[in-house]
């Protein structure tokens, strides 16, 4: 009965073992990948993986705050309850998700070296040669770069959700998730395989990153250039460019600790954009309702067929937060302690609104469904993030003048004055210029839970301060997996 009963298991549970069942009517990977077009429709389907609902379409933008203390729960429909308590077994399950996005890069990164870039069928040569073409090998190593940006995100997301940072360890737990950089073709690739340790798996992604900083090229220079017309116009907000590739790393090296770095990166991919400034204090709440949020680096778009029947009402944001649309399922709302944490004249305050209409709790108005029917864009790596990653990283490096600076470029485009404070006062408000800036976009647990700090919970939650040597700070790999795999180490207490 254990092997019939792990057998039906085996079969059922490939797809989250990053596994595909080979369709006989579809093209063999070798024939599908052997041109150019066929290689960017892997890389486009990678990106399609970080819209679905356990990603960015929903989970990863709301668990950040859930877990912590940046919401209440309005209607009890069951969802985010238990996450609002940290309720044993209650997992962000990004497992599945991250390890189908991380197939498809590996798809793409192991059949784009074997394109020949001399075949018209590729790309066709711009004659006569300008230094703003695409040639050939333009576009290879642009697709390989957004592959391994993809890559590196999704196991970001698997880190941050299943493993505790580089030197944060409890008990000296350090494992990371497993590591798979080929393609998991037909079941007898499917080799089960332990947990790299978190170390191992942040110089893994590190190499991804470093790699599409090289390969990729800045949005400027994908602007002038000639993107092939066979391959579909090139939007490099919904695309990764250079610029995203070094605003993810600032993002890697914040969470490792590696401040001087992070700030090199963030510094670098502000450059590369001409050095924005994050919307004005007078723009900041109608930011939210634009269909590009003008703040983005990198956003996914979400067009109205990637919503199908009930998908709006129950995947989007927008139903979770709001109730503005009949079929909304309103859950959550802002809490009375994050309200609190704003000054006086903050333009962030702006976007929870309270009325009858409301249920008279803070309604969260930012993901507005603005391209209709719960639709809408999610920007995932916003300018003003590389702001913050500047001040905080300079703060904790005793560079206070230098993380004034950056924290004033967000405090006086939010209402505020520019702050003086220094020490440990200064990093304090960063932290809390972040709760502000990021809330409802899925940081402030992870934020805490980088720094090895407890996790306040709200008055409403009814639940004490979860402190971070709680087993609950690791959410629970999906049990199936690991009576699937047994080399795979469920994380303790589960």
């Amino acid at each position: 009965m254990k092997k019939i009963f792990l057998t039906i298991l085996l079969a059922s549970a490939f797809y989250s073992c990053d596994l595909d069942t080979v369709n006989q009517a579809a093209l063999s990977p070798a024939l599908a990948l052997d041109n150019a077009a066929g290689v960017q429709s892997t890389v486009l389907s990678g990106y399609r993986r970080m819209h679905e609902f356990a990603f960015y379409g929903q989970e990863a933008n709301l668990h950040g705050d859930a877990f912590a203390d940046n919401i209440e729960i309005v209607n009890r429909t069951g969802r985010y309850e238990q996450e609002w308590i940290n309720g044993i077994g209650v997992f962000a399950n990004r497992w599945a998700v991250c390890y189908r996005a991380i197939l498809d890069a590996n798809y793409v990164l192991k059949y784009l070296p074997l394109l020949d870039t001399v075949n018209t069928r590729l790309v066709p040569k711009t004659t006569p040669a300008t230094a703003t073409s695409f040639w050939a090998d333009d576009i290879l190593a642009q697709l390989e770069g957004e592959a391994r940006f993809i890559r590196a995100f999704a196991y970001m997301e698997l880190l941050r959700v299943y493993a505790y940072e580089p030197g944060r360890e409890v008990n000296g737990f350090n494992l990371g998730v497993i590591i798979r950089d080929t393609p998991t073709e037909t079941v007898s690739d499917a080799d089960f395989r332990t947990r790299s340790t978190n170390l191992e798996c942040y110089e893994f992604v590190e190499d991804d990153l470093l790699a599409a900083t090289t390969l990729m090229k800045t949005p400027a220079q994908i602007a002038a250039g000639s993107w092939p017309a066979a391959l579909g116009a090139y939007n490099t907000t919904f695309r990764a460019t250079r610029a995203t590739a070094h605003a993810l790393l600032a993002r890697l090296y914040l969470y490792w600790g590696r401040y001087a770095d992070a700030d090199t990166q963030a510094t670098t991919a502000l450059t590369i954009l001409g050095n924005p400034l994050p919307v004005t204090a007078a723009n900041f709440a109608g930011s939210w309702s634009a269909t590009v949020h003008p703040e983005s680096i990198f956003e996914l778009e979400i067009r109205p067929t990637d919503w199908s029947g009930v998908s709006g009402p129950n995947d989007s944001m927008h139903s979770i937060t709001q109730n503005a649309l009949g079929g909304a399922q309103y859950v959550m709302c802002a809490s009375a302690e994050l309200l609190a944490a704003h000054e006086a004249g903050d333009v962030r305050r702006n976007v929870y609104v309270t009325s009858a209409a409301t249920l008279s709790k803070p309604q969260v108005r930012k993901w507005q469904g603005e391209k209709g029917a719960f639709v809408e864009n999610v920007p995932v790596i916003r300018r003003s993030e590389l702001y913050l990653i500047q001040a905080e990283s300079r703060a904790r490096t005793n560079n206070d003048a230098g993380a004034q600076t950056a924290v004033n470029t967000i405090r006086t485009n939010r209402g505020l004055a520019a702050t003086t404070l220094t020490s440990n006062a200064l990093i304090d408000l960063i932290m809390n210029e972040r709760r502000l800036e990021f809330a409802f976009e899925g940081h402030r647990f992870f934020d805490l839970k980088r720094l090895g700090r407890d996790i306040p919970k709200t008055v409403a939650s009814g639940v004490n301060t979860l402190p971070y040597t709680d087993f609950r700070i690791l959410q629970q790999i999906p049990p199936d997996q690991v009576v699937l795999n047994s080399l795979l180490d469920q994380n303790p207490g589960y």
